[in-house]
């Protein structure tokens, strides 16, 4: 856990300009609403899709997982920052540099963290502050993420405009449990090299049963990561907030 998890003073942040002219500081302060679930794939699949240095995490022989969030910012950065943007996240939770491939063994002696694949967004600003800080593989893309009484609904269109590449439903939660300071390790590649990027949550966060969702993925993307199709959790969270610190290079084991 970082020990300095207050808010920063701003001398204390690093400046960084993005192509499109936004500037930007770092950590990067967030706040968002977010529904999602988690899916089983093949692990065997899933590792061609990983780079060296990361494992599939194993939740059963021969199985792994592939979270599917959609995400509503609110807020990207202090004032003025960008303008808010959805966005839908593929990530496939995996393992650095454990030694093992047995389901759970793997959290022993590795780190656990999620590898970005797929991250389409809706501005041209959020692409660029995902590639050029991170290295995440963004796109701008038609996606549309509501978040209403019911719950929170995504709808990503396939590129090849032949329907929609993902729709998903997620119920609102009675219940939820308030995160402080939780921390999160994202991976993905920048320029050959693999690279983590820490993440502070804040709020109020739902993960249970998948009770009350719906998912549709184009069978072209659930072939591409071995997707199965009924989601083993569900996840919300309204009125979460994150700090995302500046990516590191990590060393393959």
């Amino acid at each position: 856990m970082d020990s300095h998890a207050g808010t920063p003073d701003r001398d204390s942040r690093e400046q960084r300009q993005l192509s499109t002219g936004h500037v930007v500081s770092l950590p990067l302060e967030l706040s968002c609403t977010l529904g999602g679930v988690v899916v089983p794939a093949r692990r065997a699949t899933l590792e061609g899709a990983l780079p060296n240095g990361l494992s599939p995490l194993s939740i059963a022989p021969g199985v792994g997982c592939v979270a599917l969030v959609g995400i509503q910012y609110h807020r990207v950065g202090r004032d003025p920052g960008l303008e808010p943007y959805d966005e839908f996240a593929v990530i496939v939770p995996a393992v650095h540099g454990s030694s093992t491939s047995r389901p759970l063994a793997q959290l022993l002696d590795g780190e656990l963290g999620g590898y970005v694949h797929w991250l389409p967004v809706t501005t041209d600003a959020s692409v660029a502050l995902g590639q050029e800080l991170w290295g995440y593989p963004k796109e701008r893309a038609r996606i549309t993420v509501t978040d209403g009484p019911r719950g929170l609904r995504a709808v990503v269109d396939d590129p090849d405009e032949s329907g929609d590449a993902i729709r998903l439903e997620v119920s609102r939660p009675r219940t939820a449990v308030s995160l402080r300071a939780t921390e999160l390790s994202s991976f993905t590649r920048r320029d050959g090299e693999l690279i983590r990027a820490r993440m502070q949550l804040r709020g109020e966060v739902s993960v249970g049963p998948p009770i009350g969702t719906r998912l549709e993925v184009a069978p072209g993307l659930a072939s591409e990561l071995g997707l199965r199709r009924r989601p083993l959790a569900r996840l919300y969270g309204s009125r979460v907030r994150a700090r995302l610190g500046q990516g590191e290079p990590v060393s393959a084991p």
